[in-house]
């Protein structure tokens, strides 16, 4: 899809996460899909995600090419790795390599998976935002906050994932989670009625969503799994 304009505000550069604030979903990803004992986070900035790996018991290394980003994940107590943009990667690096929201930044994503493949010995973990059904959203008035940045490069939807792995020649697994809105409709319905009507009507709905007892229909993330072989 390449990078997604809009005209509004809302569209600004989005910040890393910040230790301590690693978003649940993905950290279980992480735990259940590592293997072995050393992890290279790529692109991990101030090692939000790396913290959490070094909690489980994983000697985890952050590399990125942020300094600043990498001093904060020294005073957490992380190992850090400073990268250089004109640099090789290097070879066997760690049993996992993981890149967590990074490979929408980059310039070319399948150059930088390639490079990550060969960092690991066992296994390249990923994920990105997922925008299958962006366009839908963006047309009733809702995204994603961490799709609707100006510093993402790209938007992938799954077929086009898909084929930037097949073109790799690799064995991989790739999945979509972390859904939200039960459906543009509710947003819809919602602008159909205004004032205390508005809110007696949409209180059921809520409460029902709030309970997890309404599905969720959009994907908002993509996880992925790159076998070493």
């Amino acid at each position: 899809m390449g990078k997604l304009q809009g005209q509004s505000s809302f569209f600004v550069p989005g910040p890393p996460a910040k230790p301590g604030e690693a978003h649940k979903p993905i950290v279980d990803f992480l735990l259940k899909e590592i293997r072995g004992e050393t992890v290279l986070d790529l692109g991990g900035g101030e090692g939000a995600y790396s913290l959490e790996m070094k909690k489980a018991g994983f000697d985890t290394t952050v590399a990125d090419i942020n300094e600043k980003s990498l001093a904060v994940a020294e005073q957490n107590g992380l190992k850090t790795k400073l990268l250089e943009p004109s640099e090789p990667l290097g070879e066997n690096l760690a049993d996992t390599v993981m890149m967590i929201e990074v490979l929408e930044h980059v310039p070319d994503p399948a150059e930088f998976l390639k490079s990550a493949i060969g960092a690991a010995r066992k296994r390249v973990l990923f994920s990105l935002p997922c925008t299958n059904d962006f366009k839908t959203l963006f047309e009733c008035g809702l995204s994603y906050a961490h799709v609707a940045v100006s510093d993402h490069l790209w938007h992938f939807s799954y077929d086009e994932l898909k084929q930037l792995l097949d073109g790799l020649g690799v064995e991989y697994r790739l999945t979509m989670g972390d859904c939200l809105f039960p459906g543009a409709g509710i947003k819809l319905l919602r602008d159909c009625f205004s004032g205390p009507l508005g809110f007696l009507l949409m209180f059921p709905l809520r409460v029902l969503n709030k309970l997890g007892l309404i599905s969720k229909r959009y994907p908002s993330r993509f996880y992925g799994v790159i076998e070493k072989r």
